[in-house]
C-alpha cells in the first residue's frame, strides 16, 4: 500500500526555489589558474649528519609546507619550494634567517601554459 504524498508545496520551500531560480548564471567567466613559483634552494653541508639536521629543521619550520621535493646532491641537499607569489617575501626572509648558508636559485613560474602576455 503506497502512502499518498501531499501535492501542495509549502510557501517556505516555494520561496527558496524561486530565489535560487533568479540567480544570474554567467557562463562567460574564465577562471584563471593559481600561479605558483618554484624556488630551488641548496642546503650546503659539511657532513651528512649536518645535512640531515638542516633538512629536518627546515621541514619542521613554517617553510615545510612549501617543500615539494628534496634531492641529495654532491655539495648538499637540494630543496624545491612551490610558493604563491604573495608568500615569496615571507619565504625568503624566513629562509635567510633559518638557513643562512643556503644557496638560493632563480625563480621559475609555473601554471598555465596559455598565460596572457
Amino acid at each position: 500500500m503506497a502512502l499518498s504524498q501531499p501535492s501542495e508545496v509549502p510557501d517556505s520551500v516555494r520561496g527558496a526555489v524561486r530565489s535560487h531560480s533568479n540567480v544570474v548564471r554567467n557562463n562567460n567567466v574564465i577562471p584563471f589558474p593559481l600561479s605558483r613559483v618554484l624556488l630551488p634552494v641548496t642546503l650546503l653541508r659539511q657532513s651528512e649528519d649536518e645535512a640531515r639536521a638542516q633538512l629536518k629543521s627546515l621541514l619542521h619550520s613554517p617553510l615545510g609546507v612549501y617543500v615539494v621535493s628534496t634531492e641529495v646532491v654532491r655539495d648538499g641537499v637540494r630543496v624545491l619550494f612551490s610558493i604563491a607569489p604573495e608568500d615569496l617575501d615571507f619565504t625568503l626572509h624566513t629562509l635567510i634567517a633559518s638557513v643562512p648558508h643556503a644557496l638560493i636559485g632563480s625563480l621559475a613560474r609555473t601554471g598555465s601554459s596559455k598565460e596572457a602576455h
